[in-house]
């Protein structure tokens, strides 16, 4: 039954991900009088459909994918209502969109899962270890931290983020104290479960505001940690084995959805931060430029408005067309790694 209740949660969340996503392409399109083909949920032959207008809406096969045909996204137009002959701010609007709501379906759903909170954790000191570093250093109960090695903290995931890059023996540690900043310097302690600097994070009571800080600067927090992970990736230090695909992440639903069964509410808020996960991940690496995704084909918009004019839409077509075959060997070589850890 477990099993059952997975591919549904996966379907579910795939397809609400990928609807976001097009429908930021599909609303943009309509306000810039840009002609929509079809809006399909779905990959593979048509299950149904209707056409109101010009566009068809259709529900297709195979809940991977889902696509928002525009005219003259690939090909020379004569219509004036094509993608192509729109002015280059128009494209980048259109091109924007999809990722811009994955976003901002990703800050939704974090302001759910905060607002259900009675108490949410602070970076406010509450109490200084006894002869830690912190101690050392002068840190009072009461700092609010605000920096950490050079790194803006708003949030307690920035604290830890910035706490586990450390690698200097020596670092700074900005707090706010009384109103005024007070910079401190202090050698964080590696430990086996990490970096301690020896503090405990206060909890303050829920309220509007903290859970849309806490959704936003959590935003962000995520949207980084992606690019992050990216830049590692290329730079050596992530393996491209490490990266999950569709099973991988269907597995990790599979989990959530368990934990939901046992835990009731606390396991599906799991599910949800994972959706928050997936949906961040999703818009941001759509940016990426990339041939075939939003952020290849955003490139040449940024192409076009530096040289004033656009790249003839054929040439770009056939590069999309390499960089989407380049991600199905990608996706495939992924797909494989997913199957050796799960066996």
């Amino acid at each position: 039954m477990t099993t059952v209740w997975t591919v549904l949660a996966a379907v579910l969340i795939f397809c609400i991900l990928i609807f976001v996503h097009e429908l930021g392409h599909f609303i943009t399109a309509k306000l810039l009088k840009i002609r929509v083909h079809e809006f399909a949920i779905g990959m593979g032959p048509k299950l149904f459909g209707k056409k109101k207008g010009e566009t068809l809406y259709s529900v297709r096969a195979f809940p991977i994918g889902g696509f928002c045909a525009l005219e003259g996204e690939d090909t020379s137009s004569d219509d004036e209502r094509a993608l192509s002959n729109k002015p280059a701010w128009a494209k980048l609007i259109v091109l924007v969109a999809g990722a811009f709501m994955n976003v901002v379906l990703g800050f939704v759903l974090l302001i759910c899962i905060f607002g259900t909170s009675d108490q949410v954790l602070v970076p406010t000191v509450s109490t200084v270890e006894q002869g830690s570093v912190a101690e050392t250093a002068g840190v009072l109960p009461g700092d609010e931290i605000i920096r950490l090695d050079g790194d803006r903290i708003h949030i307690v995931s920035d604290l830890h983020w910035a706490k586990n890059q450390l690698t200097n023996n020596e670092t700074e540690l900005v707090v706010r104290r009384g109103g005024e900043k007070v910079t401190l310097s202090l050698s964080p302690e590696k430990t086996v479960d990490g970096v301690s600097l020896g503090v405990h994070l206060a909890a303050e009571d829920n309220n509007v505001f903290l859970t849309i800080k806490n959704g936003f600067y959590t935003t962000i927090f995520y949207a980084r940690v992606v690019l992050e992970t990216v830049v590692d990736l290329f730079r050596g230090k992530v393996g491209i084995s490490s990266m999950s695909g569709p099973i991988g992440i269907v597995s990790e639903i599979g989990s959530a959805v368990q934990d939901t069964a046992q835990n009731g509410w606390v396991g599906f808020v799991s599910l949800l931060q994972l959706a928050v996960l997936l949906t961040i991940n999703l818009g941001v690496f759509n940016l990426l430029p990339i041939p075939a995704l939003d952020g290849g084909r955003i490139f040449f918009v940024l192409i076009e408005m530096i040289r004033r004019k656009p790249i003839p839409p054929e040439k770009e077509g056939i590069v999309h067309m390499i960089g989407f075959a380049l991600l199905i060997l990608l996706s495939l070589f992924v797909a494989y790694m997913d199957v050796l850890r799960l066996i």
